[in-house]
């Protein structure tokens, strides 16, 4: 029996062992030899605390790519072949430390991860603090100084500490970046009207906040393992007129500008319904005037459309033109006649994204 009980108290005397762990030590990740051609990353997690940054200890990162391959000789390289980039390229050199090493800070968190240990937060001031010491003339400098924060920083990678190692999850291609900040609610757009959207964190399905960080898009499966629910498919219709690329536009000293966007999707019969929504919400939608950038053979033209919407569902008062296929579309208010095929564009479609984790082992 005192058996039993011993054995019943191990988990408590884990969780209470586990409490007490402290990251501090050198991680390190490395392909190759130490001459020659190499690549090395590695991270020195301190025990000093960041007097800048509360809550926060110092870190150093480090990386090693051996001479063959040095950022010097890829920098070079790049402006032979681009001259024009010149000077940029060797400002750039210039933020480099010679020893390829930067200084930063971390900050352990609550949040912890069933495979990794715990998340950690991590940033720096490093180039900052350079751009700050090369460009003393900048105005408004001081605006600059989130951009090496954890609150960016994290946005790209997410880190974790355990007993044996330091993992970085990073997304393996800028597209899967782009879904990925998407997920956190940062809808990036380098050709849509606005570069970027800040999504309403009240419409995001999965985690909240900072739990969110780290965590891909889950898929709910019934008892035969179909699946029911997702929160790709949630994505994509909570923030489906922030994904479309399909706009109303109206003319303002002599240039078209976006005002609002439009969403086609299939009523019950298989006809297309058109929806709009503005993009202020005070504009009136009893009668609303713009254009439609209708497909041509070589580029774009404008196309006068007068139409009305409903507040509540948003669907667009239209006549449906009483064709099918590719000439299925309607007449606005006026009796101009529009298709559907001819002015809908290709909307941006959230999916899952792709990580790859580094992990450097505890030397």
């Amino acid at each position: 029996m005192k058996k039993f009980k011993m054995l019943y108290l191990l988990p408590a005397l884990c969780l209470g062992s586990c409490s007490n762990f402290q990251p501090y030590g050198v991680y390190e990740f490395r392909l190759g030899k130490t001459d020659g051609a190499h690549f090395g990353v590695s991270a020195e997690l301190k025990n000093e605390v960041n007097e800048k940054h509360e809550g926060a200890k110092n870190m150093r990162l480090a990386l090693d790519i051996g001479s063959e391959y040095s950022i010097e000789a890829i920098a070079e390289q790049y402006a032979e072949e681009y001259p024009m980039f010149e000077n940029l390229i060797n400002d750039i050199l210039k933020l480099i430390p010679q020893d390829h090493a930067v200084d930063g800070y971390y900050i352990m968190t609550d949040i912890k991860n069933p495979s990794y240990g715990t998340r950690v937060r991590i940033g720096s001031d490093y180039i900052y603090d350079t751009i700050k010491e090369l460009y003393p003339d900048i105005e408004d400098i001081e605006d600059l100084s989130s951009l090496t924060g954890p609150e960016l920083v994290e946005m790209v990678v997410a880190a974790y500490v355990n007993e044996k190692q330091f993992t970085l999850q990073i997304p393996v291609s800028k597209d899967d970046l782009i879904q990925q900040l998407a997920w956190y609610g940062h809808y990036l757009d380098f050709s849509s009207h606005q570069l970027l959207t800040e999504l309403d964190p009240t419409k995001l399905p999965g985690p909240e906040g900072e739990n969110r960080i780290g965590v891909h898009p889950s898929v709910t499966k019934d008892e035969k393992g179909n699946v029911i629910d997702t929160d790709v498919d949630k994505m994509n219709k909570a923030f489906k007129f922030e994904f479309s690329k399909t706009y109303l536009y109206q003319e303002k000293d002599g240039i078209n500008l976006p005002v609002g966007s439009f969403v086609v999707e299939k009523d019950e019969n298989d006809k297309r319904v058109l929806y709009f929504d503005p993009f202020d919400d005070d504009m009136s939608l009893t009668e609303i005037k713009g254009k439609l950038a209708v497909k041509g053979l070589l580029e774009d033209t404008y196309k006068d459309i007068t139409f009305a919407a409903a507040k509540v569902s948003k669907e667009v008062s239209v006549t449906p033109n009483g064709k099918t296929g590719k000439e299925e579309g309607f007449f606005d208010e006026v009796g101009t006649e529009f298709t559907f095929d001819s002015f809908v564009k290709e909307p941006f479609e959230f999916r899952d994204f792709h990580d790859v984790k580094v992990g450097l082992a505890k030397i």
